[in-house]
């Protein structure tokens, strides 16, 4: 048995929309009537708000120039007028008969890998990426492991083979171009990396080439920017998930003991400096040493508190090494006797202790509310004080559950709990991942929105190898899916290195 290369860890666009795994991300089209800021398309015959959130993209040939490989993200769609409202404006309006494609969800993985690296400012599985001084070169698809920066293609012509390097490393192994080729990969140094190539022979150079690619992350491909309607200051903020779909695509052979990780912002860890501390209400405190760290809107993790199990706060800026952090306004409150159902964004209260909060999720674990028993748990946001155990929920007046135990304070599944001197810190990745297994066919779940969690999956900030989190084997052509939860706070700053990339390793 073998190992399967890099390059047959291949990831996919998941959507609600699907009938079946495989299926195709419908190609759209527009009609007249769009703006900037919408698209029209008669086509879309989903109930309203259904694209709310969905990611989408322009057709690399589509019909208005301007709009050919751009991305977008959906904030309305309003099922009446078949129209989707776009979070920003596009390059222009789209026309009638402009292409585009959506993606939204979980249930089904699309034909439709995930993009990766955009060459020179264009995006290869959309646009045409050729070889200037290499003829007969046409990139593919570029490995989101090559990461940005310089990429160096050299055609060595007397052996008839394609290297690439990417800034001052050593090229890699060389691509045999000796006849045409057709999606071959070349890797680099690394033999992790790769780029996706076709070669016309007859094309080539008569002597030795160089190319060289400008490379850069696409941006709102599959997790979008966080927008100002989202993190508005005062609405509390919200919680988002999206999945991708991680299949192995080798022919013959397992990946053993595969592992993901979560990207992360740059910086050491640190620790807190003495004569320090940080409380869960909004404050500022010192750290030994916060050098490269972000300069705003960056997660930090307490290694040192709750048994090792850790904590978090969102840090809204720093300023040399101090860090000013917000306030830990999100709690869990479990529940029973649900006589009167409870939804997602009811402000409640508690009947005996006053205390506050908006209702961001809820999880149903028993009962119904037709039965006036059910119970579960709620994750709260702009918490105002302490729900206490056995008192009564309610919505202004009326009662609509009981409390099965005090609210607990706590972001991104973590005790809130209070930082001292010497506490280790680290930066903390922009997401948490959790899987979820699937059969070689079989539908993932598919939450109604965004904002609902995926059932089953539990996440984690794994942010590195050591804490990674396990997907087993994948045996060949087998899929896995990786959920990706994004907690967005009040207030939440805009930041223009925001880090969203999952990592597989597997032996």
């Amino acid at each position: 048995m073998g190992t399967p290369t890099a390059d047959k860890l291949r990831i996919f666009f998941p959507s609600k929309h699907l009938s079946a795994d495989d299926d195709t991300l419908t190609e759209l089209v527009a009609d007249a009537g769009g703006t900037v800021r919408t698209i029209v398309d008669a086509a879309l015959d989903q109930a309203d708000d259904y694209w709310n959130g969905a990611v989408g993209w322009f057709e690399g040939d589509t019909t208005t120039p301007a709009l050919r490989g751009q991305f977008f993200h959906v904030r309305d769609f309003d099922a009446d007028t078949d129209t989707l409202t776009l979070s920003r404006d596009l390059p222009a309006a789209p026309v009638a008969g402009d292409t585009f494609r959506l993606a939204l969800g979980g249930n089904y993985r699309s034909s439709h890998e995930t993009f990766g690296m955009a060459a020179g400012g264009e995006q290869p599985e959309l646009d045409t990426v050729e070889g200037t001084n290499i003829t007969g070169l046409t990139i593919k698809k570029a490995s989101g492991l090559l990461g940005e920066g310089t990429l160096t293609i050299f055609f060595d012509q007397s052996e008839e083979l394609l290297f690439i390097k990417m800034d001052a490393e050593e090229y890699g192994v060389g691509l045999d171009v000796s006849g045409d080729v057709s999606d071959g990969i070349v890797f680099a140094e690394n033999g992790q990396a790769f780029i996706q190539v076709d070669i016309t022979n007859g094309s080539l150079p008569v002597g030795d080439e160089t190319d060289a690619f400008t490379m850069t992350y696409p941006e709102r491909t599959l997790v979008p920017d966080y927008e100002g309607y989202e993190t508005k200051s005062g609405e509390g903020g919200k919680v988002r998930h999206r999945l991708e779909v991680v299949k192995n695509t080798d022919g013959a052979d397992t990946m053993i003991d595969l592992e993901a990780y979560a990207g992360k912002p740059a910086g050491d860890a640190t620790a807190v400096a003495a004569g320090e501390s940080l409380g869960t209400a909004a404050g500022a405190f010192d750290v030994d040493d916060a050098t490269g760290w972000p300069e705003r809107s960056f997660w930090v993790k307490n290694n040192t508190v709750n048994a090792g199990d850790g904590d978090c706060r969102y840090c809204k800026y720093r300023s040399g090494n101090t860090l000013n952090c917000a306030a830990v306004d999100w709690a869990t409150l479990d529940f029973d006797a649900g006589a009167e159902e409870i939804a997602v964004g009811d402000a409640i209260n508690g009947q005996t202790s006053g205390a506050t909060a908006v209702v961001e999720q809820i999880v149903l674990s028993s009962g119904s509310w037709v039965g006036d028993d059910a119970a579960g748990s709620m994750l709260l946001k702009l918490v105002d004080g302490v729900f206490e155990t056995d008192e009564n929920i309610r919505v202004a007046t009326t009662v609509m559950a009981v409390a099965n135990g005090a609210s607990a304070l706590g972001l991104r599944g973590f005790a809130a709990t209070s930082w001292t001197a010497a506490d280790v810190l680290e930066i903390m990745p922009d997401v948490d991942i959790g899987k979820e297994e699937a059969g070689y066919e079989d539908a993932y779940d598919n939450p109604a929105t965004e904002s609902v969690a995926p059932d089953g999956v539990t996440f984690s900030d794994a942010n590195d190898e050591d804490s990674a989190i396990a997907l087993g084997e994948i045996a060949a052509a087998a899929q896995i899916g990786v959920w990706r939860r994004e907690w967005i706070m009040d207030g939440h700053q805009s930041r223009s290195d925001v880090v969203a990339d999952a990592h597989y390793t597997w032996s």
